[in-house]
């Protein structure tokens, strides 16, 4: 293994590349970029706008330590990816393995079979698993989407889009922004502010429907499941 520092000129997005093995990416109060993992390469853009990091061949842990507020785009073919600490906007891509991103500004998550854990994205998230758990504790708004496994997002600020086949969707929003969600044959169970008017639109074959709320304009909420059921609760 070893250790190579790298100078991060303003506004520069940090791309990293790993064929095999974890990757894991620390923010922290500092001005330079510090890799440790095995053959680094490193390319800086033409255009100056991407510092491009790459790890050679083998299944070590690529780590990467770079300044808070850093905007971060990790590519791997497999191996988990965790981002811990305070990132700008990021952008993770994994054929097969599990991704954690502490915070961010926007976070776009995308892997194979593996769950996606979300600290708290201010802007927007979006995430999609082919098997496999997504949970978020915050975010700006969201679109998510998983085929086997549920969804649970604790906080949705604004706009929330949940799809999952054979999952359960768990979510709390304080009604800034339209809600629509889709399962099979999961339950969907969404938590929205007390008080509130619901525009509700939902379909059903043989699952059931529950809401606690009188029917206005203050939010729309779109359902459909086929054989779970769907319930509206105040959060």
């Amino acid at each position: 293994m070893e250790v190579r520092r790298f100078e991060l000129p303003v506004a520069v997005t940090l791309r990293l590349q790993s064929r095999s093995g974890a990757v894991e990416v620390i923010a922290e109060p500092r001005e330079d970029v510090e890799v440790e993992g095995h053959d680094v390469e490193s390319l800086l853009d033409a255009g100056g706008s991407t510092l491009r990091i790459r790890a050679g061949r083998g299944h070590k842990k690529m780590l990467v330590r770079c300044p808070r507020g850093t905007d971060v785009v990790v590519g791997t073919m497999s191996g988990g990816v965790r981002l811990a600490g305070d990132f700008g906007r990021v952008s993770v891509t994994t054929m097969s393995g599990s991704i954690e991103v502490d915070e961010a500004e926007e976070v776009d998550a995308r892997c194979g079979p593996g769950e996606i854990r979300i600290g708290r994205c201010a802007g927007h998230c979006r995430l999609s698993t082919a098997s496999g758990s997504i949970e978020a504790r915050e975010v700006g708004s969201c679109a998510v989407q998983t085929l086997s496994g549920g969804v649970r997002i604790g906080m949705v600020n604004g706009k929330l889009r949940a799809r999952t086949v054979s999952g359960r969707i768990e979510a709390t929003t304080r009604g800034g922004g339209p809600v629509q969600v889709q399962s099979v044959s999961g339950r969907v169970r969404i938590g929205l502010p007390a008080g509130v008017a619901v525009s509700p639109r939902f379909k059903t074959i043989s699952g059931k429907v529950r809401s606690a709320f009188p029917k206005g304009d203050d939010i729309v909420v779109e359902g459909m499941t086929v054989s779970g059921s769907i319930e509206l609760v105040p959060s």
